[in-house]
């Protein structure tokens, strides 16, 4: 296939906030023009971002959604893009091709740009707050890749129905730190509870292939190490 497509990342965005939906932590933002898109690869069309959340557990043996060789991670990241066309996120959920999800696996290391995120948590420890960042571009937060990714058809099972979503898994981890990590868990639900973890158990493969496109010639791991 050929290579995955980034279109400005490195944008400024006019306003940024993070919030505590009682789930998860949210990271949005808004452009003065035309927004962080990919394209190319798999994709037919222009998918643009819509939101960063993560997913995390009780402690670091747990919280990350998929597992690699059967290893579950501290912490996964996903960025939700939806189909161009469809013009919202919420048209673009009752499409088969209208969202795509790029995921990223956090491993123990540094982070800097999370710290942002983390110095943030406690003005929005409640479900259902808010709170503007200073814009930063979606590039500080988010690292591009072309080749060398997993690539799964897939879905997520809302209140409402079942979602069609084109899974895209970076091979190249994360760092994050264990305190980092322990302050997300000080976020509380709607109930007024600690978010202790928000992750789905593994679903059976039900007849789905998993691809592994454009492979680069690093056998080192399924998952590589931390650059």
């Amino acid at each position: 296939m050929p290579p995955l497509a980034w279109h400005n990342l490195e944008l400024p965005p006019k306003k940024m906030k993070v919030t505590n939906t009682g789930y998860t932590l949210i990271l949005s933002a808004k452009w003065h023009q035309e927004r962080p898109y990919i394209s190319d690869g798999p994709l037919i069309g222009n998918y643009v971002f819509s939101q960063l959340h993560f997913h995390w557990g009780k402690n670091d043996a747990e919280g990350s959604e998929h597992t690699i060789d059967g290893v579950r991670y501290p912490l996964e990241m996903h960025m939700v893009c939806f189909k161009a066309n469809y013009l919202t996120q919420e048209a673009a959920l009752k499409e088969k091709d209208g969202i795509v999800v790029l995921v990223y696996m956090f491993k123990s290391g540094k982070n800097p740009a999370f710290q942002l995120l983390v110095d943030n948590i406690m003005s929005i420890q409640k479900a259902h707050t808010s709170l503007k960042m200073d814009p930063l571009p979606l590039s500080y937060f988010v690292k591009k890749f072309e080749r060398d990714y997993f690539l799964y058809w897939g879905s997520v099972t809302t209140t409402v129905c079942l979602h069609y979503i084109l899974w895209f898994i970076s091979r190249e981890p994360v760092g994050v730190s264990a305190e980092q990590v322990d302050e997300l868990r000080s976020m509380l639900d709607a109930n007024d509870e600690p978010l202790q973890g928000n992750f789905r158990e593994v679903q059976p493969l039900n007849g789905r292939h998993v691809f592994h496109a454009c492979p680069s010639g690093s056998k080192y791991a399924t998952l590589l190490a931390l650059p």
